[in-house]
């Protein structure tokens, strides 16, 4: 049985895209796929030294908590994530609801993964490769080592605005983003919009308890 649980916390780096916390600038125009990757991690790591967090709602977990909220907010399109995750249903939302959509989408995405963030312990991250998926997309390729297992994770990334950033990831080739299209389409298949923003809110009361 393959130790899952220990490469949750790199889908966190979702949010992440270019940022350190030794260096707070936007990436340069040079920068490369991986070196955004390496860079979001790097800088992962660091916040997990710097605020430990060990009970809920203490002050490191509150200063973790929104330094990625702050992070999530700088430096990812949720604009385009959240039309991915939606797909052809994305056309049936009207402009607010496709606003709070967005916004509820971020929230659920950072505190699901905001506790997982906290199962880090030393596992050893391996870069494999770079490869091209479009003229605009590139996925790197990287392997987490733990105790017991290795563990594909892959990172896509797109550029706008001459700049990389992260809009999914594939744990043992499993995506991410896929995974809530997926979701998202059971239900909206015979639900309206409304009925899935009542889904996210009460699931992120469920989380907040």
């Amino acid at each position: 049985m393959r130790d899952i649980k220990h490469i949750w916390i790199f889908l966190l780096f979702l949010f992440i895209g270019p940022f350190s916390y030794a260096v707070e600038t936007p990436q340069c125009a040079s920068s490369t796929p991986t070196s955004v990757v390496k860079t979001a991690i790097d800088g992962v790591l660091e916040a997990l030294t710097k605020f430990p967090c060990r009970e809920d709602k203490s002050p490191n977990c509150e200063k973790q908590e929104k330094r990625i909220h702050e992070i999530a907010t700088r430096f990812i399109d949720f604009d385009q994530v959240s039309k991915l995750a939606l797909g052809r249903y994305r056309r049936r939302f009207k402009p607010k609801e496709m606003e709070e959509f967005r916004d509820l989408f971020q929230q659920l995405l950072e505190n699901t993964y905001m506790k997982k963030l906290r199962d880090y312990s030393g596992e050893k991250i391996v870069f494999e490769n770079e490869r091209r998926l479009n003229e605009y997309k590139v996925q790197v390729d990287t392997k987490v080592i733990t105790s017991s297992n290795v563990i594909p994770v892959s990172y896509r990334l797109f550029k706008k605005d001459g700049q990389w950033k992260v809009y999914d990831i594939l744990v043992e080739g499993v995506s991410l983003l896929k995974n809530y299209r997926q979701q998202f389409a059971n239900i909206l298949r015979s639900k309206r919009p409304e009925y899935l923003i009542r889904l996210l809110k009460k699931k992120l009361k469920t989380l907040d308890q």
